[in-house]
């Protein structure tokens, strides 16, 4: 079996797969480890995803130049939305757009996150310069000229480049001691699929409570959304352990108004929220992508298009230093690629942090702040649509 890439990349998910099927356009060789990666190989058309994720349009116009984007659309399972509403729960701030008061189409899309990844593992096993290990890797070492990453069977890796696309809790980000900045949110997320009694209309809404937030992600089928509520871990445990009914009911208090009942559709899932902000992208022969360099808050729902932009702009990079025939795997040649996305990620851990502090609480005087500041917004067309266009990449 082949040992000696140009790339190898550890993680398989999203980010990682995304990226080996953008190198490979390239004719770069890589390769991916991961044992959960054939998780993705096949795909239940009957079933809805627990997880979706709105998708911006940079990251829309990555799937078209990666060649998964006419797929996914011909899965007739990729839903547009064309406006966005945010309220406050028992308060009077509030922000809504639509796309075609600015003359767009739309305002992004969502789409499952099993959906994206399976065209992408379809792909990445199609394509003959891409070798995916079901591997564990469980050590790596550094010359100059090369990295060599060692695996549970004992294989051994040659890259020029690592990329640590595992994660959260990434292997390879600890096994470097690359330290990590981290603010718990003291939000648990609790995600699932739901049927709403009123049809979604392509709106995608958001409720701040005092607890907690409560996203709606409009999926394909007209009465069906991704849920993503948001709120203290007590509440979430509870939240988790009601009935179906006892759990609609809670909701149907929160949203009812706006979406009418709901029913579950898929089972509950949930998942602590931490901001993390790695202190180095980058180090001789390795760079870290998506959740391995930076988590946010998923109230925006930018958190995997960090990731794709993070990408997007390493595959551009690598692509620029061969063709001017540098070095891939040097810090040096890597540097603008870490200068941009540190930068990029720090505006919107920065920007969700002050979102989520400012809507956490009853307080009487963040009311009136949020109150009047979301409502400059909204009637101020200029800003809101700056924000809208750099929200979602348009």
């Amino acid at each position: 079996m082949k040992t000696q890439f140009d790339v190898a990349i550890v993680g398989g998910g999203l980010v990682g797969l995304a990226t080996a099927c953008a190198l490979s356009r390239y004719d770069i060789t890589v390769a991916i480890i991961d044992t959960k990666v054939d998780e993705w190989q096949d795909f239940k058309f009957d079933d809805i995803g627990i997880r979706a994720s709105a998708i911006n349009g940079a990251s829309q116009r990555y799937f078209s130049q990666i060649g998964i984007w006419h797929d996914l659309c011909a899965s007739n399972r990729v839903h547009s939305f064309s406006e966005i509403g945010v309220w406050e729960k028992n308060g009077l701030a509030h922000l809504s757009a639509h796309a075609k008061d600015y003359g767009y189409e739309n305002l992004g899309y969502i789409i499952e996150n099993n959906l994206i990844a399976y065209h992408l593992y379809q792909l990445a096993a199609a394509t003959d310069n891409i070798t995916i290990f079901n591997q564990v890797a469980i050590d790596n070492n550094y010359t100059d000229d090369y990295a060599f990453l060692t695996l549970a069977d004992n294989t051994t890796l040659q890259a020029k480049l690592i990329i640590g696309a595992d994660g959260a809790h990434s292997w390879l980000r600890r096994h470097e001691k690359i330290s990590v900045f981290e603010r718990n949110y003291l939000h648990h997320a609790v995600i699932t699929t739901v049927e709403t009694q009123y049809p979604h209309q392509a709106c995608a809404r958001q409720i701040f409570y005092p607890n907690g937030i409560v996203a709606f992600l409009p999926l394909w089928q007209a009465n069906k959304s991704c849920l993503v509520w948001s709120t203290k871990p007590a509440q979430a445990e509870i939240l988790t352990s009601l009935t179906e009914s006892d759990f609609c009911h809670e909701l149907f208090k929160l949203a009812g108004d706006k979406v009418g009942q709901c029913q579950l559709v898929n089972p509950r899932m949930v998942f602590p929220l931490k901001a993390r902000f790695a202190k180095q992208f980058i180090k001789h022969r390795l760079a870290l992508i998506g959740d391995a360099a930076h988590t946010i808050h998923p109230l925006a729902g930018q958190g995997v298009n960090l990731g794709f932009q993070d990408s997007a702009l390493l595959v551009a990079t690598i692509k620029r230093l061969i063709d001017e025939k540098k070095d891939i795997g040097l810090m040096e040649n890597l540097k603008s690629f870490q200068f941009t996305r540190r930068k990029d990620a720090l505006v919107m851990l920065t920007a969700m942090r002050t979102i989520q502090d400012m809507f956490n609480g009853d307080n009487t005087f963040k009311k009136m702040v949020r109150t009047v500041g979301m409502n400059a917004i909204d009637n101020f067309s200029p800003i809101k649509k700056q924000l809208i266009k750099y929200a979602m990449q348009i």
